[in-house]
């Protein structure tokens, strides 16, 4: 059975390890991951109270994760969460955590926005859950890799 709880510092290697999973199975073309990177974003997400980081659990081991970091909007009054880890190797575990996730971001009021971006090759399954869910694709995202 699996099981969904708040992460805690005994957590990040796993964490990590499913972010360089996910960063893996849909990567950007002539972009490196950094390892490093990943870890020291799990450690924010899990260390900060403001932050917001779960994990699915079964037999003991980590199966999936949620992570967002709560700042500053850039332009506007209050706060943002965006979503900088989403995986699951455990069909169900995901949903349990968008959800609890969602409602401790709603239950937050100086938390104004939710942001959940995907990647463009991100199982197309994701987009209509976070629809069903009450999230809506509103932003455009242009940009160049080189």
């Amino acid at each position: 059975m699996v099981t969904i709880r708040p992460a805690t510092p005994s957590d990040i290697p796993a964490i990590t390890s499913l972010g360089l999973e996910a960063l893996m199975n849909d990567p950007y073309p002539n972009l490196v991951i950094s390892p490093e990177k990943v870890e020291k974003m799990a450690i924010e997400c899990v260390s900060a109270a403001t932050n917001f980081c779960w994990v699915a659990e079964e037999d003991g081991e980590v199966v999936a994760a949620v992570s967002a970091l709560v700042h500053d909007m850039m332009f506007y009054e209050r706060k943002q969460a965006t979503v900088v880890q989403f995986y699951t190797r455990k069909s169900g575990a995901g949903i349990k955590l968008i959800r609890e996730f969602l409602g401790w971001a709603r239950g937050r009021r100086v938390i104004k926005m939710i942001c959940f971006t995907l990647e463009c090759n991100a199982d197309p399954r994701i987009g209509k859950l976070l629809r069903r869910l009450g999230l809506s694709e509103a932003l455009p995202v242009y940009m160049e890799l080189r």
